[in-house]
């Protein structure tokens, strides 16, 4: 997610405006709106200021995983491309991804709530994943996670691939909750 995007998605989730956030942080409202549109850079003191201002901090994280909402941006730009099979495979990536996060990289990649994907089991796989992720680290999940929007029915041809009684039974309980059918297997093979 690029800078401006997570700074528009970091106001937004605290509930303030730009004219809210120029108030606060002593920076005028007409930067904030090009630095939130990309039509201007920001500068690493500004940058803290805003921060200061949304109540969250700056950190310089060495290397990174796949956050979630890098992978929904991947996947609704496949399926927007007709291409489910490559949506698939970015989902089964995200999940090996998580798997091999510490629980610091882990729950910073899972900071920001992901926009939606256009498809609602891909939502729900990308919600269950995280999840799963957390909860085997013993890390609670953000509120968007287990968001109303991201529990969807199973539907039998999801996500790309029909699914056998076998993968249904190899699924673990926290993604049937969310409405998706991800066997142990298919999620081991990556």
């Amino acid at each position: 997610m690029t800078l401006n995007a997570q700074l528009r998605k970091a106001r937004e989730q605290a509930g303030w405006t730009q004219k809210e956030i120029a108030a606060r942080s002593g920076i005028a409202h007409s930067a904030i709106s090009r630095f939130e549109s990309g039509k201007a850079s920001v500068t690493t003191s500004t940058l803290e200021t805003l921060a200061e201002s949304l109540g969250v901090s700056l950190i310089a994280v060495p290397g990174r995983i796949n956050a979630a909402a890098d992978v929904a941006r991947f996947v609704a730009s496949r399926l927007a491309d007709g291409n489910t099979a490559s949506a698939f495979r970015g989902l089964i990536q995200f999940s090996d991804d998580l798997r091999g996060g510490n629980s610091f990289t882990t729950a910073l990649s899972l900071a920001v709530e992901p926009d939606s994907t256009g498809d609602p089991h891909f939502d729900a796989a990308i919600a269950g994943l995280a999840e799963l992720r957390l909860k085997d680290l013993g890390l609670e999940s953000p509120a968007w996670v287990t968001a109303e929007n991201r529990y969807v029915q199973i539907a039998e041809d999801s996500l790309g691939y029909h699914w056998s009684a076998e993968d249904f039974d190899d699924t673990d309980p926290i993604l049937r909750s969310h409405g998706v059918v991800l066997p142990h297997e298919t999620l081991a093979s990556v």
